[in-house]
């Protein structure tokens, strides 16, 4: 996986993220004064963030297949700057090295798929919570997905388990720090709903494809 550094970035990933840059920078200039739509990031939150509200019907969806469409729409919306640069980077990362291995069908699967677990975890365990925005829940599904091959690699050479236990511990660690950090503004739901439907999601792959481990695939240019 060296050369993954090497390749160019697959079209499919490159888009993906460029849309997230452009609604971020959109929502970014809102509030510098440098767009006419002043309250954009606010509008993109109410409409496209995810509420635990409109989900279970304690409010009234402000338009037609809300409380199913956010839990897609709010991998695109961000907080900020810096909460969209973290998440990105992490998709480019891992997004880049899986695409390598399993094509950018199975990452763009992933992703979106990885966004609706985590948000249906988090609305499923703050009814009343307050709204969720970010792709993290995906990012941590392209974690999921990775360990899940690093898992079956290691128990292919017979090596011990302990990075994948480490890495999850490391995981934990860092939303509990980051849960009190932000004074509990912290959708770990997201991250952790995420991360089991990537390791899951690569169970089917290497079921499906009936390989061993995924890092053994040739690499895919997409």
């Amino acid at each position: 996986m060296q050369q993954a550094m090497f390749q160019p970035l697959p079209k499919a990933l490159k888009y993906l993220v460029l849309t997230l840059v452009i609604i971020e920078l959109a929502a970014t200039a809102s509030e510098m004064g440098l767009s006419p739509a002043s309250d954009m990031r606010r509008d993109l939150i109410i409409y496209g963030g995810l509420w635990p509200q409109f989900f279970w019907g304690t409010w009234e969806p402000l338009f037609t297949g809300q409380p199913i469409l956010m839990l897609i729409t709010h991998a695109f919306v961000h907080s900020g700057l810096i909460h969209m640069a973290m998440n990105t980077v992490i998709l480019l990362a891992i997004g880049k090295r899986l695409t390598m291995v399993i094509g950018s069908n199975w990452v763009l699967a992933l992703f979106f798929i990885s966004a609706i677990a985590g948000g249906l975890l988090y609305v499923l365990l703050n009814a009343d919570g307050a709204p969720a925005v970010g792709a993290s829940g995906a990012a941590f599904g392209f974690f999921g997905f990775l360990k899940y091959l690093e898992y079956r690699m290691l128990r292919r050479q017979g090596l011990p388990l302990t990075p994948i236990f480490q890495f999850i511990g490391a995981m934990v660690a860092m939303n509990v720090v980051m849960w009190w950090g932000f004074d509990g503004m912290l959708a770990w739901e997201a991250h952790l709903g995420g991360f089991i439907a990537g390791w899951l999601l690569g169970t089917i792959f290497i079921r499906s494809r009936g390989q061993s481990t995924g890092f053994q695939s040739k690499h895919r240019q997409n």
